[in-house]
């Protein structure tokens, strides 16, 4: 079976090459290594069915693996499978250059929930730096508790005003620590899904959407994640979503 090459590929050379100088995972290595001489040769049907056999749960953080798998997926113009990969990708290694690789498909699609707005930019620079955010905000509030009970013990004043900061200060601070930890997506997954105002299957529809839409979870009830969509809270049966 022919396959089509799509417009939106200008990125995909460099992400081809990027693919071969990241490790493949180990095990099982025989497999894999077959993919990867089958996907050299552009046979690239044959190479998707052995890489998406191995995407088992202990690889679904492997670079290599959800870079060629995302590939491959655009190759056969199956978008759905491709943005849920490059959104695994963007939990491991976030760019800039894959966040707006995303928007574009998905803005070619049709397809919300990819936008690449601020809240992406403080993804990424979390996650690249969030080893040492938390010991520089943790050292910073420390030094300032420190002031403020080094003027108490002096007897000195301290202004209602420092009281109140170092409040919020801490809070903002717990905050931005559990933020990455909160934020999760889905990507919806089957066609004429049906959005629902309560998580009941007898709850009035809000909407019936197409596959491919990525969504942010707020929450769960028995089989029904809570998720927004439009600004409005509604429900959803997990077994229509691929959890990023």
């Amino acid at each position: 079976m022919q396959i089509k090459i799509t417009k939106n590929a200008f990125l995909w050379p460099v992400i081809a090459l990027l693919s071969w100088s990241l490790p493949t995972a180990a095990a099982p290595k025989s497999e894999l290594k077959i993919a990867d001489s089958l996907f050299a040769m552009a046979k690239y049907p044959e190479a998707l069915a052995l890489y998406e056999k191995n995407f088992s749960e202990d690889k679904k953080n492997n670079q290599s693996l959800l870079l060629k798998l995302a590939f491959l997926a655009e190759k056969t113009n199956n978008y759905t499978d491709c943005l849920y990969y490059l959104s695994k990708l963007a939990l491991v290694n976030p760019s800039r250059r894959l966040f707006e690789k995303m928007d574009k498909i998905a803005g070619e699609q049709g397809l919300t929930g990819y936008e690449f707005d601020d809240y992406n930019y403080f993804i990424i620079f979390y996650r690249r730096y969030g080893d040492y955010v938390p010991v520089f905000l943790l050292t910073l509030g420390t030094y300032i508790v420190a002031i403020m009970v080094s003027k108490a013990r002096r007897r000195e004043p301290i202004l209602q005003i420092h009281k109140v900061s170092i409040v919020v200060y801490l809070l903002v601070l717990l905050g931005i620590l559990n933020a990455p930890s909160l934020y999760k997506t889905c990507i919806i997954i089957n066609d004429n899904t049906f959005l629902r105002d309560e998580p009941s299957s007898a709850a009035p529809v809000v909407e019936r959407v197409g596959k491919g839409h990525k969504l942010t979870i707020l929450g769960s009830v028995d089989h029904w994640n809570r998720v927004i969509w439009n600004n409005r809270i509604v429900y959803i049966r997990k077994s229509d979503l691929w959890n990023i």
